[in-house]
């Protein structure tokens, strides 16, 4: 395995977690081959999001005990757990739904809570901004408008009020 690629740990068994009651074999839809690619081709697609952000893959497939480890497997069997209810029930999709909603809220809980990260955390010279920005970028062009003295801007303000 590359040590830009990990599955954290899950395997096809995992789906108890949120399907108690499905298992694989070599007879079932999807097999257990193509589950396991069913989470190869999920963790692929996290890990290559985590580079993105700068996370160092193989130090965080190291640290079992972080928050964000247990939350890319979450990441992982949400999306698996999606894919098999579809490959299985062609006419119900409202759990697959409701797994790839939650899904996505993971997936943006990975790419905004960084405090998750712990020392995953890119926090480098030339690590990219991830953070969600305080900053009020609309006031601040605001205030540099008026503050400027051009009558443009002067006459914008007194329609404002």
């Amino acid at each position: 395995m590359p040590s830009e690629y990990s599955t954290f740990g899950v395997v096809p068994a995992d789906i108890g977690r949120y399907l108690p009651r499905i298992a694989f074999s070599a007879t079932t839809q999807p097999t257990d081959t193509q589950a396991a690619d069913i989470i190869d081709d999920h963790a692929a697609d996290l890990c290559g999001f985590l580079i993105g952000i700068g996370v160092s893959i193989p130090t965080l497939a190291a640290d079992t005990g972080a928050t964000m480890y247990r939350n890319c497997q979450k990441y992982i069997l949400l999306r698996f757990a999606a894919q098999v209810l579809r490959a299985r029930q062609q006419n119900s999709d409202t759990m697959a739904d409701r797994l790839d909603d939650e899904a996505k809220e993971q997936w943006d809980r990975l790419r905004v809570h960084v405090q998750d990260m712990a020392k995953t955390r890119p926090n480098g010279l030339f690590s990219p901004n991830i953070l969600r920005s305080n900053a009020n970028y609309q006031q601040q062009l605001t205030n540099a408008q008026l503050n400027s003295g051009s009558r443009l801007a002067t006459n914008a303000a007194v329609d404002k009020m």
